[in-house]
């Protein structure tokens, strides 16, 4: 009796584990991790996810113990600084698993252990960006790379990148891709439609690459302006774009300068230039620092753009963490009203007569003066 129940129960665990070997070869959940990404980037990579089968991680290179744990790895090694033990770390377990690197300066850092075919549709998906794209690039993984057979969308096929002049999301569907606008007048016709225009409001435009606007664009049009978020300021300039918005105000979300041309320009228009900051971290953990920021970043985003005549360096963007423990790059709440509000009272005195302008002058003394 005693040996009859052994072998039923031997039997019932090697059924268990056939069911779970089964489960986890064709059901369970794609992990997909991402190395030295930004966390834009990402994010936007992560919004994109739609499938809860489909689980995305930001692994740093001090991690790369865990990769073992993934099913598939995407790197980008634009700026990847690793060891030679890291680089070690990471070809042996492209000897057994999915590995795309993309944006390599060091050829020693290329390492790819996908087919050429399966590559290069990965990277059109990532160089092309967009929702729809990374969408279609985790479930690519999902069916092609990691053959799942639960939970699976055939992925579309790439679309290419946007190479309109305006965006905005879309006030019905937040969640979806942003809508693009090639003229100024398509542009102001959406405003219309969906009661974002305003007679005679302030325009201010947003560009530049190192911030999530959502946000700020929400609140500047909840202040009362009209937004016009641009992809490329200097096109928008030479196209003459902006002589059918005539800005009150530029709002750069800066890395580098903007360059010559587009200074003059603001210069004889004058346009403020307004240039707020993304602290790059945990919110949490720049509020603990007390040096702030430093370096090349410091330069890049304070230094260059005050070249271009670039005010208010002040910080507005920081990265908060998912439920699932991804970063994304949002406007610090407190901080947003307090930079909407300096950019609203800038926009005021261009449309204040002098003779209602007053000055204050305040005097910083020394230590215990």
């Amino acid at each position: 009796m005693k040996k009859k129940q052994l072998l039923i129960g031997g039997g019932i665990a090697v059924i268990l584990l056939l069911l779970f070997g089964v489960w986890n070869l064709w059901f369970s959940a794609t992990k997909v991790a991402f190395i030295n990404y930004q966390v834009i980037s990402l994010g936007q990579i992560s919004k994109a996810n739609d499938n809860s089968f489909i689980k995305i991680s930001e692994l740093s290179t001090d991690d790369l113990n865990r990769l073992a744990g993934y099913d598939m790895v995407f790197i980008n090694a634009m700026g990847l600084r690793i060891t030679e033990e890291q680089r070690a770390q990471i070809q042996k377990a492209a000897d057994g698993l999915p590995v795309l690197t993309t944006a390599a300066t060091n050829p020693a850092n290329k390492i790819i252990s996908l087919d050429s075919i399966q590559a290069d549709i990965l990277k059109h998906y990532l160089s092309n960006g967009g929702r729809r794209n990374y969408r279609s690039m985790l479930n690519y993984v999902r069916v092609h790379i990691d053959k799942k057979l639960f939970s699976v969308s055939e992925p579309e096929a790439v679309m290419k990148r946007a190479d309109d002049v305006l965006y905005h999301m879309d006030p019905k569907k937040p969640e979806d891709e942003e809508l693009g606008f090639n003229t100024v007048a398509g542009y102001n016709t959406f405003l219309q439609h969906n009661g974002l225009w305003k007679e005679n409001a302030p325009r201010i435009i947003v560009t530049g690459p190192m911030g999530e606007p959502s946000g700020l664009i929400a609140k500047l049009e909840e202040t009362g302006n009209m937004v016009y978020p641009i992809r490329s300021m200097r096109s928008f300039i030479q196209n003459h774009g902006i002589d059918s918005v005539r800005p009150s105000a530029i709002i750069n979300m800066a890395h580098g300068r903007m360059g010559e041309p587009i200074v003059d320009y603001l210069a004889k228009q004058n346009i403020p230039l307004f240039s707020p900051l993304n602290v790059n971290r945990l919110v949490e953990e720049w509020e603990r620092d007390k040096m702030g920021m430093n370096g090349g970043f410091m330069s890049q985003s304070i230094v260059t753009p005050e070249i271009d005549g670039a005010i208010r360096p002040f910080a507005l963007f920081g990265h908060y963490k998912d439920e699932e423990g991804l970063q994304h790059a949002y406007a610090i709440p407190e901080r947003l009203e307090t930079f909407v509000e300096t950019v609203n009272n800038y926009i005021a005195l261009q449309r204040k007569p002098n003779s209602e302008k007053r000055v204050a002058i305040y005097y910083y003394k020394g230590p215990g003066q």
